[in-house]
């Protein structure tokens, strides 16, 4: 046991310390998680409502789990936290507001609209928080689009780079589990504005089997080898004197023969290949992805 724990020791200090740095920071998320509390201040706001599941693609089970988590998350962030599914085309909508806007941009008009029409905001009307407007509709274009809107001291903490991240994270799961996307939406909102992330990097959760079965293979191989031992004979074991002979032989040069022939060649012309050369008044942050 001893013997291997000799080859894997430095694989098993990583994963000590990266155990242990996990705890760490798990606690203080914990910690953190159960001291933040916020008080509301916004009073105009005009609906309690934040799961706006217009598109139907959520059952009513998973609708009052994302209440209960975005309320949560709200008084963790002092943030309004809304989510709103589609399943209809809004071109005619946007451009009754901006008469040339682009396909991609309608969710953006629409995200904007709807979080001013009804006042959101944590600290004051159209004040601090986000709405992500995910319409599942597929416009003329032929794309669908999403939007994630930020608004107050969202927009002052959101990079490109943010908004790209958890635009990424939620189209992971969206086509296929959407309760999980609009759950990621909540949940990684929350850690970057409670700066609880430590990495922009997403690790698939079957990488711990995948390393696991990766190291497992390469211990049995090196065990599996031959052991072998000590070499008894070498090349001159049994010459006599212990010492190699070597026969020399040299091949004589005695005459040169040169033959010149006449090669006819084709002077047709060839062809070559070449390139070708082919709203409300709000001040609102965020951004879009498409599938």
């Amino acid at each position: 046991m001893r013997e291997y724990f000799h080859y894997f020791k430095w694989l098993y200090i990583i994963l000590g310390v990266m155990l242990l740095c996990y705890g760490i920071v798990a606690g203080g998320h914990l910690a953190a998680s159960k001291a933040a509390g916020y008080e509301r201040t916004n009073t105009q706001c005009k609906s309690e409502e934040r799961v706006f599941d217009y598109g139907d693609v959520l059952t009513d089970r998973e609708e009052d789990k994302l209440r209960e988590l975005i309320a949560r998350r709200e008084k963790q962030t002092g943030c309004d936290i809304v989510l709103v599914t589609l399943q209809e085309s809004l071109e005619g909508y946007a451009r009754e507001i901006e008469p040339y806007a682009d396909y991609s941009e309608f969710v953006r008009i629409y995200a904007e609209k709807f979080y001013e029409d009804n006042n959101f905001g944590y600290d004051k009307p159209n004040g601090d928080g986000v709405i992500l407007v995910d319409n599942w509709y597929r416009e003329a274009d032929g794309s669908i689009y999403t939007w994630f809107c930020t608004t107050g001291k969202v927009k002052e903490a959101y990079s490109d780079a943010n908004v790209n991240h958890i635009l990424d994270n939620v189209y992971r799961y969206v086509e296929h589990e959407p309760y999980r996307a609009y759950k990621t939406y909540i949940n990684d909102f929350y850690h970057d504005m409670t700066g609880m992330r430590l990495f922009n990097i997403y690790v698939p959760g079957a990488f711990a089997w995948v390393a696991g079965i990766i190291s497992a293979v390469i211990f049995m191989l090196y065990n599996m080898r031959p052991r072998r031992g000590g070499k008894t004979t070498t090349a001159v074991t049994y010459v006599a004197g212990r010492k190699p002979q070597f026969r020399t032989r040299e091949d004589a040069f005695l005459r040169k023969s040169v033959v010149k022939h006449h090669i006819q060649r084709n002077n047709s012309g060839g062809h070559s290949g070449g390139g070708h050369s082919g709203g409300g008044g709000g001040s609102h942050g965020g951004g879009g992805h498409s599938r």
